[in-house]
């Protein structure tokens, strides 16, 4: 099985399980499993309550397994300190529901962090996107978080050099809204460590298993 840790597409093949990013008030109900979350970039102020107790609805469903994505985005036009206020409401849920948070972080690695050592938290948080240098890196596996990796792997060089040395057990992969099928990523993935893709696939399965909480039937 191609799992799929965070995308904005269903790809409807049997052999790929997608983790579905949804939006509260665009809830798309052909998705499997997926996340839920208010993205920094689309936070509207006059809707943060009702976007919350959707969010608080569905994270009951067996088929969410993740609250996000959500984070900190220094280049959109959400005021900073809002978006502050907004992740924190969120992970707070999550950490009272004991459920993983998918991050979103664009200049924002050391505040996100900040944030959670601030409130103690003990969820695990999954960068999606992850590309970034080693040293980024090694603070997120520092505070029990977690990369995943998507297209920029496919062409960043130093970003291939740092994912082939990673543990297996510390990174998911993705295709988040690129038009790459994530059988591709997974194929280029696999090549980088050395390993084949079935190899790959059985990793990512105890990643989710660990991380999600989910069971993955072949």
């Amino acid at each position: 099985m191609f799992l799929n840790t965070h995308t904005h597409h269903l790809a409807h093949q049997s052999d790929i399980l997608d983790l579905y990013n949804q939006f509260p008030k665009e809830m798309n109900f052909d998705a499997k499993l997926f996340s839920i979350g208010i993205h920094p970039a689309y936070i509207n102020i006059l809707s943060i309550e009702e976007e919350i107790e959707i969010i608080n609805q569905n994270i009951h469903n067996k088929s969410c397994l993740a609250i996000g994505e959500i984070g900190l985005d220094k280049l959109c036009e959400t005021d900073f300190n809002l978006q502050i206020d907004v992740f924190e409401k969120q992970i707070k849920i999550a950490e009272e529901n004991k459920i993983p948070v998918i991050i979103h972080s664009v200049r924002a690695y050391q505040e996100i962090l900040h944030i959670r050592k601030k409130l103690n938290l003990t969820i695990p948080f999954i960068f999606h996107g992850f590309n970034k240098n080693e040293q980024i890196l090694n603070q997120i596996i520092a505070q029990n978080c977690f990369a995943s990796f998507g297209k920029n792997l496919l062409y960043n060089k130093n970003l291939q050099i740092i994912f082939a040395k990673l543990s297996a057990n510390q990174f998911f992969l993705e295709n988040d809204a690129s038009e790459i099928p994530i059988k591709e990523i997974y194929q280029f993935a696999a090549e980088i460590r050395n390993i084949t893709i079935e190899e790959l696939q059985l990793q990512q399965a105890r990643n989710w298993k660990t991380i999600f909480g989910y069971e993955v039937h072949k």
